[in-house]
C-alpha cells in the first residue's frame, strides 16, 4: 500500500497537464508494471536458491537488500513540481482560491499560501464512486491474493517447488501488461475505466468457471496459457483502480486544487480492499480442505461478480453520458 498511495500521489503531482489526463491509463499502466517486476525477480530468486542448494534465508536477504538499495533512491525523489518551481494547472487553482479569499480579507489581515489542505478520510468517501471502487477493489484485489499466495501450493501437488514457482510466475508475467492494455484501451475510449474494466471481470469470470471444472486436469501448457491471460485480466483492474481510476476521483471539482487529495483517495480505496480481500482469505482454507480447489474457484467468480456490480452506476454512467447544457457529452473523466 504505501508504494502505491505514495507512489499515486506522486505522479498525480507530475502529470497533471491536459495531454497527460488524456492519456493517464497509458501513462499509470506502464508506471504499475514495476511491483510485478519486483514479484517476477522474487519468484526467479528463490527458484535459483532452492536450485543450487542455498539456506532458503537467501530467498529473504536477497530481496531486503534490494529494497533497502531503492529506499534511499526514492529518498531523493521531488514529490512536487511545484518544490522545483514548476507550475501545474493544480498549482495554478490553489492560487486562484488563494487570491479570492485574499480579496475577502478585513484591512491588517493576512493570509499566506501554506499549501493544499490535505483531506479527510469522510471527505474522501463522500467523493462520488469512492466507496463503490473501494469495496469493488476489495474483492478484485482478493482474488489477486488467492490467485497469487496459493497457486505454488496448488501447483505443488503435481510439480517440484522449483517448477511449481517458476509456472506461478507466468501470472505475474501477465500482470505486467494488464494494466497498460486496460489503460492504453480505456484512453481510446475517452477514459470510460469502469466499462473496460467490466470487460476484463467478465472474461475472467469463464476463465476461473474453467479452473472451477476442470483445474486439476489441465495440460501444463493450457495452464500456463491460461496463467498469462489470468494474469492480464486481474492485474489490469487492479493496477488502474488504484492509479489511473484514483488520479479521476482526486480530480472530483470539490477537491480540484488539493494535490494532496489524491494520496487520501488512493490510500482510502487501497486500505479498504486490503483489508477485504485479508478478511476473504481466511475462508480459502477451510474451503479447498472441506470442498476442494472447485469451491476455491467458485468463491472467487461470486468475488468477481460482486466487485463487477458494485461498478454497475459507473458503468451505466460511462455507456450512457449524461449532457451538460450545451448538449455536448461530459467528460467521463469527471468522476
Amino acid at each position: 500500500p504505501p508504494k502505491n498511495t505514495t507512489g499515486t500521489a506522486v505522479m498525480g503531482n507530475w502529470f497533471c497537464d491536459k495531454d497527460s489526463v488524456k492519456n493517464r491509463g497509458l501513462i499509470f499502466g506502464l508506471w504499475t508494471c514495476h511491483q510485478y517486476c519486483g514479484d517476477i525477480t522474487a519468484a526467479l530468486c528463490t527458484a535459483w536458491v532452492l536450485g543450487i542448494g542455498l539456506p532458503y534465508w537467501w530467498a529473504l536477504l536477497i530481496p531486503s537488500l534490494t529494497n533497502l538499495g531503492w529506499g534511499f533512491l526514492t529518498m531523493r525523489l521531488i514529490a512536487d513540481p511545484a518544490d522545483v518551481g514548476i507550475i501545474t494547472d493544480e498549482v495554478r487553482i490553489r492560487m486562484a482560491k488563494l487570491e479570492a479569499a485574499r480579496a475577502n480579507l478585513k484591512d491588517g489581515e493576512t493570509i499566506e499560501d501554506e499549501g493544499p489542505k490535505p483531506i479527510s478520510y469522510a471527505a474522501a468517501i463522500r467523493i462520488p464512486m469512492v466507496a463503490q471502487y473501494a469495496v469493488a477493489f476489495g474483492f478484485f484485489k482478493l482474488t489477486n491474493y488467492v490467485l497469487f499466495f496459493w497457486l505454488p501450493y496448488f501447483l505443488g501437488k503435481n510439480f517440484d517447488p522449483v517448477t511449481a514457482n517458476l509456472i506461478a510466475a507466468c501470472y505475474s508475467v501477465g500482470m505486467m501488461p494488464g494494466g497498460i492494455i486496460v489503460g492504453f484501451v480505456s484512453d481510446l475510449f475517452g477514459g470510460r475505466r469502469a466499462s473496460v474494466i467490466g470487460v476484463f471481470m467478465t472474461c475472467l469470470i469463464v476463465f476461473l468457471s474453467i479452473f472451477a471444472a476442470s483445474s486439476e486436469t489441465l495440460h501444463p501448457v493450457a495452464l500456463l496459457v491460461m496463467l498469462c491471460i489470468m494474469g492480464i485480466l486481474v492485474g489490469g483492474p487492479n493496477n488502474i483502480i488504484t492509479s489511473a481510476v484514483a488520479a479521476d476521483l482526486a480530480s472530483h471539482p470539490s477537491v480540484r486544487g488539493s494535490n494532496k487529495s489524491l494520496g487520501t483517495v488512493t490510500g482510502l480505496i487501497n486500505g479498504t480492499g486490503s483489508i477485504t480481500a485479508s478478511i476473504g482469505l481466511l475462508a480459502v482454507g477451510p474451503l479447498q480442505e472441506t470442498f476442494g480447489w472447485g469451491s476455491v474457484w467458485v468463491f472467487l467468480i461470486g468475488c468477481t461478480v460482486c466487485g463487477t456490480l458494485l461498478m454497475t452506476p459507473k458503468i451505466y454512467e460511462e455507456l450512457f453520458p449524461k449532457s451538460d447544457d450545451d448538449g455536448t457529452e461530459m467528460e467521463s473523466t469527471n468522476v
